[in-house]
């Protein structure tokens, strides 16, 4: 009995010294919540097993919001070109004016005569018209008969260069005005329109000179010699610019 307590003793005691050392009777197993690591592809932790790693190089997927959309990139702001300005109002001194040929009106009324005055944009920029002239005539242009050998100085000239004419100026009716724009070189005229006969001619004697102005400029634009027109009863009828009477 002594001799069995004895060995039990020494059993207990190599069992022990034995689990003390890590090891025990058979080989040792992982418990089974252990956990694999790997090296990272990036460097970084370990994937859990069982997880989808995150293939190298592609970007981790953001979240969104559900019912939101990602906000636009800003785009640069539509321009558009300035419109041109319009061209200013044409000058007197942008002008040239000259006679046209007289002719009957537009309505044939016996003993009404139309006569052109053209006036050309001689300029080297556009301009614009809008209205009507403004006319004062002035002088005569009653050429004397001279005899011959007659010594007299007002032989052959005009009884006179001076002096404003009364002839009445009314403008015709019109339902719009033209806006005419005038590129260097072109042209665009208006209309007198006068009554005149044969006996009229010989009591009413033609202006020598017309001054003419146009709306915004207060200096003249001068006809010489004026259109050859013998109004009867001196009155004148005038259309705007770009409208034949």
């Amino acid at each position: 009995m002594r001799v069995r307590g004895t060995q039990l003793l020494a059993i207990g005691l190599l069992v022990a010294a034995t689990t003390a050392c890590g090891g025990g009777l058979g080989s040792a197993s992982s418990p089974p919540d252990a956990v694999a690591t790997s090296a990272s592809p990036e460097g970084g932790p370990a994937a859990r097993l069982g997880g989808s790693p995150v293939p190298a190089g592609r970007p981790t997927p953001s979240r969104t919001t559900p019912g939101r959309t990602a906000a636009p990139a800003n785009r640069p702001a539509r321009t558009t070109a300035p419109a041109a300005p319009p061209a200013p109002a044409c000058a007197a001194r942008d002008l040239t004016a000259s006679e046209g040929r007289t002719g009957l009106p537009a309505d044939g009324d016996s003993g009404w005569f139309g006569t052109p005055i053209v006036l050309r944009n001689h300029s080297s920029s556009a301009c614009r018209l809008r209205g009507w002239p403004g006319l004062t005539f002035f002088g005569d242009a009653v050429v004397r008969v001279c005899a011959k050998g007659d010594p007299s100085p007002s032989c052959g000239k005009p009884t006179s260069t001076s002096g404003t004419r009364p002839f009445a100026i009314t403008r015709s009716s019109a339902h719009s005005l033209p806006d005419i724009a005038l590129a260097p070189g072109h042209s665009t005229s208006f209309t007198l329109v006068w009554q005149g006969s044969y006996f009229c001619g010989a009591l009413v004697d033609a202006p020598y000179g017309v001054d003419i102005r146009v709306p915004g400029d207060s200096h003249v634009l001068t006809l010489l010699p004026t259109a050859q027109i013998s109004p009867c009863e001196g009155r004148i009828e005038v259309t705007p610019f770009g409208v034949v009477g």
